[in-house]
C-alpha cells in the first residue's frame, strides 16, 4: 500500500494534496463534534491553514495554462506535465492538519466522506464535459484534460465547502441514526440492575475516574468509560457494545462544550452518586463566561435523585457553592478536601509529604476513620483525586484499610503526569489539554525533581477565551523560577508565555522556539543531557497549529 501512496504522489500531485484536504477537514468536523456551524467557524478564521494564496495562485495559471494550449491545438500531454510540475510545487508545501491526533474512521466519517466525495466527483465530471464541450478546440482530449485539471482545481480549493456541505447534508439522518441509539441504550440502561456513578469538571474528571474504578473494584465488577469517550454518542456506543449485566458499577466521565450536553448525558445513564471535582476556566472560549461552565458540570448534580450522594471538591470555592444549592435541592453532598478545618469534611487529606517518586498522606473520615496512604501519583492535585475517589468508595461500602493497597498500586491516567525514563532522561507527560491550575501543579511536580536541567516543553494553553493571553503570561512567569530551558511550540500562540518568562529575567537565550511540534526533536537534540527532567504540558490541539 505504501508504494501505491507514493507512486499517486508522484503521478497525481495535486490530486493526492486534494485527498489529504479532505481528510484534515474530516478530521477537523470530528474535533468539532460534527457541528457543521462551529467546523464553518474554524474554517472562516483559519482559511490560510487550509489553502495557501501560493496555491490559489498556482491552480490559477495552471487552469490558465492547459485552457490556452488546448484552444492553441497543442497536444493535452503538455497541460498535463505542467500540471504534474505545479502540483509537486503544491504538495511540497502542503502540510496535514493531523499532527498530534489523526481522524478515527466511524460509520459517520463513512457517510460524510462519501457524500463529499459524491459532490466532488459530480463537480469534476462537470467541469470536464462543459469545458471540453464549449472550448474551440480541435483536440477533444485536449479540452477534456484541461476541463479534469479545471474540475480538480475548482474541488480543492472548495474542498472545505464541500465538506461542510456534505456534513449538513447529512445531519438529518445523523439524528435519525443518534436518536435509534440513544433509544437503545436507554432500553439498555432500563434494564441495568447495576448502579451508575457520574464524573465531571473543568479537570481531574479522567484521573479521578481512573482512581475511582481502581478502589471499586476491590470489591464490584467495573465497567469505565475508556479515555477521551466523554460524549453522549461515545458514552452510548459503550452502553450498546460493552455494559454487560455482570458489571456492577458502570463509572461515565461526561465532558461538555456547551449548556445541555451534560444533561443529555444523565437522561440516558440516570447517575446514582456524582462526582464534581473542580470548576474551572478550561474551554472559556466555547462557553463565553465562567458562570455557564459551572451551570453545565452542575448538571450531573441536578440530575442526581433526591438524597443521592453528591460528592464535591470542598478546596474549590465555586464548587463549595454549587455543595451549597445541591444541598438546598435535596441532594447528600459529600465533601473533599486537604483544607485545614476538618468541618464539614467527609474525607480530609492531612499529614500530607509530597515528593518527586509520590506521596505519603493520611485520611480522615466525618465518622472518625483514620488510615496513612501513599500512593505513586505525582503532584498535590492528584491526592484531590484520590480523596475523590475514595469518600465515593466508602459511600458504597469499600473500607477504609481495603483502599491502602489499591491506592500504593495506582498509576497515572494516560498522559497525565506520566513519568517515563530512558537512558538516563526523565520525560513527564501531561499533554491533555491544560488549564491555568494543571499547568501551575505541573510545574509544582517538575520543581520537585533534582540533578539535571528542567526544561519544559509546552504550546501554552488554549481555548480560554479573553483570558488566554494573560493565563499564559502568569505561566511564563511560574515558569521562569521552575525551569533551566523552555522550549515554546507556535511562536504567535506562546507569545504570551515570552513575556512571562521576560518579565521574571528568564535568559532569552534558554528560550527556544518551534513553530510545529515535530521541530521539538531537533531542538531537543542540542541541549538534552543525561539527568536532565522533561515536562511536556498540554498538547497544542490542531485545531490551533500555526501556518508554517
Amino acid at each position: 500500500m505504501a508504494w501505491l501512496v507514493r507512486a499517486v504522489r508522484l503521478v497525481l500531485p495535486y490530486a493526492a494534496v486534494v485527498v489529504s484536504r479532505a481528510l484534515d477537514c474530516l478530521y477537523l468536523l470530528q474535533v468539532e463534534r460534527y457541528k457543521p456551524d462551529r467546523f464553518r467557524a474554524w474554517v472562516v478564521s483559519h482559511r490560510r491553514m487550509l489553502v495557501s494564496g501560493r496555491e490559489c495562485a498556482l491552480q490559477a495559471v495552471t487552469v490558465t495554462a492547459a485552457v490556452v494550449l488546448a484552444v492553441a491545438g497543442q497536444h493535452w500531454l503538455g497541460a498535463a506535465v505542467f500540471w504534474v510540475l505545479t502540483g509537486h510545487i503544491v504538495l511540497w508545501g502542503h502540510r496535514s492538519l493531523q499532527v498530534s491526533q489523526r481522524l478515527h474512521w466511524t460509520a459517520r466519517v463513512a457517510r460524510v466522506a462519501a457524500v463529499a466525495l459524491g459532490v466532488g466527483g459530480f463537480l469534476v465530471a462537470w467541469a470536464v464535459n462543459t469545458v471540453g464541450q464549449l472550448l474551440p478546440v480541435r483536440d477533444l482530449a485536449a479540452g477534456y484534460v484541461a476541463g479534469g485539471i479545471a474540475g480538480l482545481a475548482f474541488v480543492g480549493l472548495l474542498t472545505p465547502t464541500i465538506v461542510g456541505l456534505a456534513a449538513r447534508a447529512v445531519a438529518p439522518l445523523e439524528r435519525i441514526i443518534a436518536r435509534r441509539f440513544l433509544a437503545e441504550a436507554s432500553r439498555r440502561m432500563g434494564v441495568y440492575r447495576g448502579r451508575v456513578l457520574g464524573i465531571t469538571g473543568s479537570y481531574g474528571k479522567t484521573s479521578t475516574k481512573y482512581i475511582v474504578a481502581d478502589l471499586l473494584a476491590a470489591r464490584y465488577r467495573v465497567l469505565k468509560t475508556p479515555a477521551g469517550v466523554n460524549t453522549t454518542m461515545g458514552i452510548t456506543r459503550i452502553i450498546r457494545e460493552e455494559l454487560k449485566a455482570e458489571h456492577d458499577v458502570f463509572i461515565v466521565e461526561m465532558s461538555a462544550y456547551g449548556p445541555g450536553e451534560i444533561r443529555e448525558v444523565c437522561d440516558v445513564v440516570h447517575p446514582s452518586l456524582g462526582i464534581l471535582t473542580a470548576v474551572g476556566v478550561q474551554h472559556l472560549e466555547r462557553f463565553g463566561a465562567p458562570e455557564r461552565i459551572a451551570e453545565a458540570k452542575y448538571e450531573l448534580i441536578a440530575a442526581l435523585p433526591a438524597g443521592a450522594p453528591a460528592v464535591i471538591n470542598a478546596d474549590d470555592p465555586v464548587c463549595l457553592r454549587l455543595a451549597e444549592r445541591a444541598r438546598t435541592e435535596g441532594k447528600r453532598v459529600l465533601l473533599y478536601g486537604m483544607g485545614a478545618d476538618a468541618a464539614g469534611l467527609a474525607v480530609r487529606g492531612t499529614e500530607i509529604a509530597v515528593g518527586a517518586r509520590g506521596s505519603r498522606f493520611r485520611v480522615v473520615t466525618a465518622d472518625g476513620q483514620t488510615e496513612v496512604f501513599e500512593t505513586r501519583l505525582l503532584g498535590r492535585w492528584n491526592l484531590s483525586n484520590v480523596l475523590a475517589g475514595i469518600a465515593a468508595a466508602l459511600e458504597w461500602g469499600v473500607p477504609l484499610p481495603a483502599m491502602t493497597p489499591a491506592v500504593a498500586a495506582l498509576v497515572p491516567a494516560p498522559r497525565r503526569l506520566e513519568v517515563h525514563e530512558e537512558g538516563g532522561v526523565i520525560r513527564i507527560l501531561d499533554v491533555a489539554n491544560a488549564n491555568p491550575r494543571g499547568a501551575e501543579m505541573a510545574l509544582e511536580v517538575l520543581a520537585q525533581f533534582v540533578g539535571g536541567s528542567r526544561i519544559l516543553i509546552t504550546p501554552g494553553m488554549v481555548e480560554l477565551g479573553p483570558i488566554e493571553a494573560e493565563e499564559n503570561r502568569r505561566f511564563g512567569e511560574r515558569a521562569a523560577s521552575v525551569c533551566d530551558y523552555v522550549v515554546l511550540v507556535g511562536p504567535e500562540q506562546t507569545r504570551p508565555i515570552r513575556e512571562g518568562l521576560a518579565a521574571r529575567g528568564f535568559p532569552a537565550d534558554k528560550v527556544l522556539t518551534a513553530r510545529q511540534a515535530h521541530e521539538v526533536t531537533d531542538l531537543l537534540a542540542g541541549i538534552v543531557r543525561p539527568g536532565d527532567i522533561l515536562l511536556y504540558e498540554n498538547r497544542l490541539p490542531d485545531t490551533y497549529l500555526e501556518v508554517a
